[in-house]
């Protein structure tokens, strides 16, 4: 990414970091509203650190700007909490007895998905019903309602929204879909004027893009809000999202390399040619895959260099015709050079899982200005 006009906070002293661009996030998170409409409230779902993004810095990029945010668990929506963030906060893990005073003293949603939960909900609490469609994970049944309304009359309790969770939305036109969203309708039809009033979500990312008609009140997107589609590509309409994370890190150092000699641990680099052997503070510790290793490009100078040898734990090296000085930035992943995408078709696994991968210990820290 080549950012003019560039501002940047938080800056890292360390060897190895990563970019958070808000323009892009911004951009992103404006497209997406214009594709769902006024209409329809926006859940922004920052788990799992925001997918590698710091959900902290998320949180207060996007404050003021979403309806919601949404977590998976209680201790993630304590921390944005702390973090002086006041928008509404939905955990969408199964509700425990122990953290109870935690959803009262800072006002998180919680999701019900079972009647051991149902139990421990009170007045004091606002919870959403989840109801399990065909995801074959949590929630209710549908055939679970008759029940249901029994115990919310009996304790006096009135669920703020009903939601599902879709299992293969992130494809267009497939049945699995279909009779989800059809099974979802019909228990709201069932509920009557329990659904009415209420927040009603299903579409995460993948359901938000593919199945307009699956949008209800509010949409829940992650993967989308930080540039990257759900499934293998995105619609045309939102073509234009682009990833918010760049990872970079600096040269520790940089040394001849004669042909014949061979790179890293078990030798599985042997140079064809003379050239310049340059390292990097960054290995699998830090979430560099090591089923990687001499399949990737990185960018430095303005030039893609291979990457040579085994990806150890805390190094790994790069391939170069020229000498690259050391302190020079090298961008490991970002929308200028390799993306997560890529990363993912080489190892045979999706996208969430490189981002995510990336380990908190690195530094994040945003930066403002146009790619």
């Amino acid at each position: 990414m080549v950012v003019s006009s560039t501002t940047i906070t938080k800056k890292s002293e360390s060897t190895s970091f990563v970019e958070i661009n808000l323009d892009t996030l911004d951009a992103n998170l404006k497209r997406i509203k214009e594709v769902t409409g006024p209409g329809v409230k926006t859940m922004a779902v920052v788990k799992a650190n925001a997918y590698g993004h710091d959900s902290v810095l998320i949180a207060r990029a996007l404050s003021g700007k979403i309806t919601a945010l949404g977590v998976a668990t209680v201790e993630e929506a304590v921390t944005i909490r702390k973090a002086g963030v006041i928008m509404p906060l939905l955990v969408f893990a199964p509700v425990r007895k122990s953290a109870l005073s935690d959803y009262k003293a800072f006002n998180i949603v919680a999701v019900a998905g079972s009647f051991e939960e149902l139990q421990l909900m009170s007045p004091a609490v606002s919870f959403h019903l989840e109801f399990d469609t065909g995801m074959g994970r949590l929630g209710f049944e549908p055939a679970d309602w008759p029940e249901i309304k029994k115990v919310l009359e009996k304790k006096k309790l009135r669920p703020s929204g009903i939601m599902t969770h879709f299992a293969t939305a992130d494809e267009p036109s497939t049945a699995k879909t279909a009779d989800q969203l059809s099974r979802f309708n019909s228990l709201l039809d069932e509920m009557g004027s329990w659904s009415q009033s209420k927040v009603i979500h299903a579409s995460n990312s993948g359901g938000m893009m593919h199945y307009p008609e699956a949008r209800f009140s509010m949409v829940r997107f992650g993967i989308s809000l930080y540039g990257y589609a759900p499934g293998k590509q995105f619609p045309d309409a939102l073509k234009d999202l682009k990833p918010v994370l760049s990872w970079k890190s600096t040269v520790v150092a940089c040394k001849r390399l004669r042909k014949g000699e061979t790179i890293s641990y078990d030798a599985t680099y042997t140079a064809d040619k003379d050239g310049w052997l340059v390292v990097i503070p960054v290995g699998y510790a830090d979430g560099l895959r090591r089923g990687l290793s001499n399949r990737i490009y990185m960018k430095t100078g303005g030039e893609m260099l291979k990457q040579v040898g085994n990806i150890t734990m805390d190094y790994t090296m790069l391939w170069s015709e020229k000498p690259v000085p050391t302190g020079q930035q090298v961008t490991i992943l970002g929308p200028d050079a390799m993306t997560a995408d890529q990363w993912a078709e080489m190892l045979g696994t999706i996208t969430y899982e490189i981002i995510c991968g990336i380990h908190p210990k690195i530094d994040r820290h945003t930066v403002t200005g146009r790619a």
